[in-house]
Order: C-alpha cells, then sequence, then structure tokens
C-alpha cells in the first residue's frame, strides 16, 4: 500500500509539473503572439546615447495592454500587444527618463519595464486619472543616473473634462552633476478634431502654469512633451491648430524641437480600411531654457523608422509588426548634452 501511495504522489507531481510547463509555454506564446513579419530591429532603433548626455522619450503605448482577436484577419488586423516586442523596444529605446501614455494596467507595465532596463534601475510614478478608459499617463527615470527633485506634481487645470487627464510633472536631476536639473511636463490631450474645444482650453491650461509655475531658475529648463492629438479642428487642418499652438507656447517662452522624422503615429487615415496607413505628427516636444546645452532634434524609430514616414501596407503576407503588435505611435527620443 505504501508502494502503491508513493507511485500515486509521484504521477501526481508528474502530472503538476507538466500542467506548470504547459501553462508558461502557452502563456510565453501568447505574450509573444504576433506576425512573422518585421518586429524589432536594431536598424529601426536609437544608437546608445553617450555617457554626457540623458536621453529622453516619450512613447504612447495603444491601450497597453490590448488583448483583442483581429478586426478584419484579410487585411492583417490585430491590436494585440505583443508583449515581447514591447519589451524588446523599451530595450533599444534605453532611455534615462521616459513619458508614457495609455498605459491601462498598472499591475502588468512595471515588470515589463523592468526587464526591459536590464542593468538599468527603472522608478515608475503614474498619474491619478485616466479619463473613462483608465489610460494613465506615467513617468520613468532610472534611479542609476537619474534623480527626482521634490513630489511629483499634476497640472489639474489640463483635465478640462472627466474625459481627460491631468498633465504629470517632475523635476529631475543627473548624478554626474546634481545641479543640471531639468524639468519634464507630460501631457496626454484630448484626441479627434471634436475634440479641439477641450484641447483648446487644456492649451491656455499649459501656459498658464508655465506662467506660473515655470518662471525661476528652479524651472530653467522646461521640456513639454507627449501626445498632444493635434489633429485640426472640423473644418480646420492639422496644420493650423499646429500654428496656433506654437503660438501660444511661445508667449510661455516655449520653442518647439522640429521632429526630424517628420511623423509620430500612423492611422487609417479617414477613408475606408483598406490595409493602407497614413504618417501623423502627434506626439511632439517644446522646450524653455537649455541655453547653454546642446539639445538634439526629436527623431521617432520602429515603424515611423522603417517605412521612413511613407505609407504603411498592412494586408496579409505584408503585416507589420510593431505598428499593430506594440503600438500605432513609435516611440520619439532626443539628448540633452550635460557634459562639457
Amino acid at each position: 500500500m505504501k508502494k502503491k501511495g508513493r507511485v500515486v504522489v509521484v504521477l501526481m507531481v508528474m502530472v503538476m509539473t507538466f500542467i506548470v510547463v504547459s501553462s508558461l509555454a502557452l502563456r510565453s506564446r501568447l505574450r509573444c503572439a504576433g506576425f512573422p513579419g518585421p518586429g524589432v530591429t536594431a536598424e529601426e532603433l536609437p544608437a546608445p546615447a553617450s555617457a554626457d548626455s540623458v536621453r529622453v522619450a516619450q512613447w504612447n503605448i495603444r491601450n497597453f495592454p490590448l488583448d483583442r482577436r483581429p478586426q478584419d484577419p484579410d487585411l492583417g488586423y490585430s491590436r494585440r500587444t505583443n508583449i515581447c516586442d514591447l519589451q524588446d523596444a523599451l530595450r533599444g529605446v534605453d532611455a534615462d527618463v521616459i513619458g508614457f501614455e495609455e498605459i491601462t494596467d498598472k499591475r502588468r507595465f512595471p515588470p515589463i519595464l523592468r526587464r526591459a532596463g536590464g542593468g538599468r534601475q527603472y522608478r515608475l510614478r503614474f498619474g491619478s486619472h485616466g479619463g473613462p478608459h483608465g489610460q494613465k499617463i506615467a513617468l520613468a527615470w532610472d534611479a542609476n543616473r537619474i534623480e527626482m527633485v521634490g513630489e511629483l506634481e499634476e497640472i489639474a487645470g489640463v483635465a478640462v473634462t472627466e474625459r481627460n487627464k491631468p498633465a504629470l510633472v517632475a523635476a529631475f536631476s543627473t548624478r554626474q552633476d546634481p545641479s543640471m536639473e531639468f524639468t519634464v511636463v507630460q501631457v496626454h490631450l484630448a484626441a479627434t478634431p471634436r475634440g479641439f474645444s477641450s484641447r483648446r482650453q487644456q492649451y491656455q491650461a499649459l501656459v498658464d502654469w508655465i506662467d506660473k509655475n515655470a518662471l525661476g531658475a528652479e524651472r530653467a529648463n522646461l521640456i513639454v512633451q507627449g501626445d498632444f492629438n493635434v489633429t485640426g479642428w472640423e473644418g480646420g487642418s492639422q496644420a493650423e491648430e499646429l500654428t496656433l499652438l506654437d503660438d501660444l507656447m511661445r508667449g510661455a517662452g516655449l520653442r518647439r524641437s522640429p521632429n526630424a522624422s517628420g511623423c509620430t503615429e500612423y492611422w487609417e487615415g479617414g477613408g475606408r480600411w483598406d490595409g493602407i496607413q497614413v504618417p501623423s505628427l502627434l506626439d511632439l516636444v517644446y522646450l524653455k531654457g537649455f541655453d547653454d546645452l546642446q539639445v538634439t532634434s526629436p527623431q521617432s524609430w520602429l515603424h515611423c523608422k522603417r517605412f521612413n514616414c511613407g505609407e504603411l501596407v498592412s494586408k496579409v503576407g505584408q503585416e507589420d509588426g510593431t505598428f499593430w503588435d506594440v503600438s500605432d505611435h513609435c516611440p520619439v527620443t532626443f539628448e540633452i548634452n550635460f557634459g562639457p
């Protein structure tokens, strides 16, 4: 009887081990599920930054984590987050400070960022409100190289309705030279031409906050970045809205740093869903100060780099990996040279 009992125990252990291993394998396949085409390649990611510079990045990671079935298999639509591609992209971006938008799961995202960071020691803080869809703004920084100065703040006035998010504000200094301070304001503004009236109020709330809080030496170096959703208004073009925004920000002492790639996101283009995506410029960077420091132009990576901001074709057999599997937006980076 004892021998038979031991056999039963051994069999149960073997069955449980098989179930656990199978579950892990299935989970790995699911989290890495995606198209067999181009995913994350070194050519579509930035080269390592120099030790004397700070790399700042921003990325709207489309409703992370998305897990939907293809909307139209004939067009290659997936909209499912490939966690492995996302992790590879974050590792390749290799930034000291990163602003995120559309993080809907605050529990699942930090381990991914930690694994992607490798030797980096990322700290991550989320905004308090994510609108009706729970799309949180977040700021991350590598505590090995960067220190947050003071407390995280929010610009409540930017959330002009319950559907909007407040801007997130954090001041940082470099470990290499603590006197080198800069402040990041991360935004995710109202979307679509119908949201223009809200965006216009959000622009004014940003300018009012800057006029009141960013005049002293403690905020001499200011970065305002994020998904501004500058799409134009009904009857007005994107270029017209961008001019309006530039003028407002210029009045507050900020200048837009032009994106060297020319786009930061792809979308269907307003026509029928034919599998052809067109580029757009939604993720912007505005700077104030940095007068004696060299700041590189923002650049967009992954599919923005892959297609050189031209048309992106996603049909059967031509599916693009990171556009459908990670985000319609591309990560954007620039460097601040704090060295001599």
